[in-house]
């Protein structure tokens, strides 16, 4: 089974619109990981995503500011769309395929709140978060001054979002 997590509701294909990793090209992507599509449910305009496998392959997300899973997905609605036929997608990384093509889906599941039903996963043992309070402040740290280092990189949304989540965890300027 793969998943394709989204706040688009009523979808019947999942279209090839997002740049690939590792072609550049534009393609849908999947994953086998439901945790992995429950973090996909959110807006474009908060492209940010602390999320990877550990070396048993479990998924390990990483607040980087104070309360940002809550932040990102509380009371927001998601829609994770089903596949169960996959033999014309690429594997690409992980729990990863990609198409060139679009892809039809074959039914949904709508969340109401994907912040509990990430804190459900997390209960159930398929996630492990790892929230800002209990990271070392150092690590902390080093991640938001980063972010100030390269926040010119990013575009106009981006900047934003950087500013208003993390201008007063970094060094002055």
């Amino acid at each position: 089974m793969l998943y394709h997590g989204t706040t688009i509701s009523g979808l019947s294909v999942i279209k090839a619109n997002s740049k690939s990793h590792t072609t550049g090209k534009e393609v849908a992507y999947f994953t086998e990981d439901r945790c992995y599509a429950l973090i996909c449910c959110r807006s474009k305009d908060k492209n940010f995503v602390t999320m990877g496998l550990d070396s048993e392959g479990k998924q390990n997300y990483y607040e980087r500011f104070p309360n940002q899973l809550k932040t990102l997905y509380s009371g927001k609605k998601g829609y994770i769309y089903f596949l169960k036929d996959h033999e014309n997608l690429r594997k690409v990384k992980g729990y990863t395929y990609e198409s060139e093509q679009d892809v039809p889906v074959s039914c949904c599941e709508e969340i109401d709140d994907v912040y509990n039903e990430i804190l459900k996963e997390e209960a159930k043992g398929n996630i492990m978060i790892h929230r800002y309070l209990e990271i070392d402040p150092v690590e902390q740290k080093m991640h938001a001054n980063y972010i100030r280092d390269h926040l010119k990189e990013e575009g106009e949304e981006m900047q934003k979002f950087y500013l208003t989540h993390f201008s007063s965890l970094w060094d002055s300027f």
